[in-house]
């Protein structure tokens, strides 16, 4: 397991294994220092990239996210695309409340942002 960070009141838990490769991240996500806490889940995608471990699920579930906060998912999507570019498949699913629009558009600009990347959104 290369990250397994429970949640909190202000951070998401977020959990990446390797066999199977998979990442959850799931939670609320206005941490007061986003780069110290975003950092290390950025260096794992980023040593995953290095030495990919096979198809990667990624599963996503926000219920609330900062704009700093956004700003280090996309660097996280970045890595994404860069292990989808070294051949490995990626595919992530986007579960949102129905009710919350703003958690919804932010998934459809990530399939926007990233049209390579696998992005199914679902409302939960």
């Amino acid at each position: 397991m290369l990250l397994n960070i429970p949640a909190t009141d202000r951070t998401p838990e977020v959990v990446l294994t390797l066999q199977p490769a998979k990442m959850r991240i799931q939670g609320e996500s206005y941490p007061e220092d986003v780069s110290a806490f975003y950092g290390q889940v950025i260096q794992a995608v980023n040593s995953l990239v290095e030495s990919p471990a096979g198809e990667l699920h990624v599963e996503i579930q926000l219920i609330y996210i900062n704009s700093s906060s956004i700003k280090a998912l996309f660097r996280i999507f970045e890595g994404f695309e860069e292990y989808r570019k070294k051949g490995q498949k990626v595919s992530i699913r986007w579960s949102a409340d129905p009710d919350d629009d703003i958690m919804q558009e932010l998934g459809e600009d990530f399939i926007d942002r990233f049209p390579n990347l696998t992005i199914q959104t679902l409302s939960t």
